[in-house]
């Protein structure tokens, strides 16, 4: 298993060391014989997720003050990203596992007890299969999710009468979202392929699913982009937040992401 890993370190995952997941899948789930439809598979097939995304420097410098951050601490952060993916065997089962890369510990500390537990459930970044792979896809009805760290206000605009007779428009908080996973979804499109919303991932960005798996393959899930959250006020210390009405602004909640699929 050398050649793998130090291939896996041309990807940014390590070749000193496997995620201790990776040794536990190769002896107890994937050797399952529920997953196995050789009887003696030749090889094994590789599955990677790489977390090459940023975190945008306004969320960084809102929350850097309150988790002590130093800029080493500042230049490490990466989202914390979660996926999951279903792998097809040649017999026609299937295995989905979740993967979550990423900083565990960027969030903001007023929600730490709710939000931890949710953010850390598994370090999985990378797994082995025997060689009877036939395909691996994005698992159907998923999304891949950025953790969002901090606590997003909410504002709508209140039309209040003035004392003279006349009227103008408040922006007063309606609510708020705790920090939470939040699935990244896809530009919406025109029938002739024109962006009509834009998202977090452009139509041609989304991870494709790998069919007709070879032996001895690694296959890297690779998510590049920026983290970002909405702010109405871009003051120095003013919270994330933003207008229930802007539809836009909602959208793109999370950042803009490009993910590249690789099979070596």
């Amino acid at each position: 298993m050398a050649f793998v890993g130090c291939f896996l370190a041309s990807i940014a995952v390590g070749c000193s060391s496997f995620n201790p997941a990776f040794l536990n899948l190769v002896s107890s789930s994937v050797g399952q014989d529920s997953f196995i439809t050789l009887p003696n598979p030749p090889g094994f097939v590789v599955l990677a997720m790489v977390d090459n995304a940023q975190v945008g420097e306004q969320l960084v410098s809102f929350l850097s003050q309150t988790l002590n951050l130093s800029d080493a601490d500042k230049r490490a952060l990466r989202p914390r990203i979660r996926m999951r993916l279903r792998i097809t065997y040649t017999d026609g089962t299937f295995q989905t596992v979740e993967m979550i890369d990423g900083s565990g510990t960027f969030v903001d500390p007023s929600f730490n007890a709710q939000s931890l537990p949710d953010l850390n459930q598994n370090s999985l970044t990378n797994i082995v299969a025997r060689c009877d792979v036939d395909s691996i896809a994005l698992e159907p009805g998923t999304n891949i999710e950025v953790f969002i760290p901090v606590e997003l206000l909410q504002y709508a605009y209140v039309t209040t009468t003035t004392p003279g007779g006349g009227s103008i428009l408040t922006l007063v908080e309606r609510g708020s979202l705790a920090p939470q996973f939040r699935p990244l979804l896809t530009d919406e499109v025109d029938a002739d392929g024109n962006v009509t919303l834009q998202r977090n991932i452009g139509v041609r960005d989304v991870p494709s699913p790998v069919p007709n798996v070879r032996c001895g393959s690694v296959v890297a899930v690779t998510i590049k982009g920026v983290l970002t959250v909405p702010f109405l006020n871009v003051a120095s210390g003013t919270p994330p937040s933003y207008n229930l009405a802007d539809t836009t602004t909602i959208a793109q909640i999370g950042g803009r992401y490009e993910v590249v699929v690789t099979v070596r």
